[in-house]
């Protein structure tokens, strides 16, 4: 499976929520939160470390950067039923809920 479509995590969680007969999350405790990334090209691609200039934020390479979704569904602290995992060329495995193409080499 290619990355999903935002629809595409919604169709799974709908269809996860009607095999549990509950509500896998409270809806009416969403949050949204913003993280603030500054490049820095001497991380390591797919690495981030935490920015000293900036409380909360991160720097990361153009790489990482580039291969980041802007945007995240986090529902609850396990991600596992959302994971789709990629095995790169270059040797490395990526998810495709975090990452557009590999964070390590840029592949598709």
């Amino acid at each position: 499976m290619k990355n999903p479509s935002d629809e595409q995590v919604r169709e799974t969680l709908r269809q996860l929520q009607q095999q549990a007969g509950q509500p896998l999350w409270e809806t009416d405790r969403a949050e949204d939160f913003q993280v603030q990334f500054r490049l820095d090209e001497k991380i390591s691609p797919a690495k981030f470390k935490s920015d000293p200039l900036i409380p909360g934020g991160y720097l990361a390479n153009s790489l990482t950067l580039r291969a980041m979704r802007p945007t995240l569904f986090v529902a609850g602290s396990s991600v596992d039923e959302l994971q789709t995992l990629h095995h790169c060329a270059c040797g490395e495995a990526w998810d495709a809920q975090f990452w557009k193409m590999c964070p390590f080499c840029g592949r598709d």
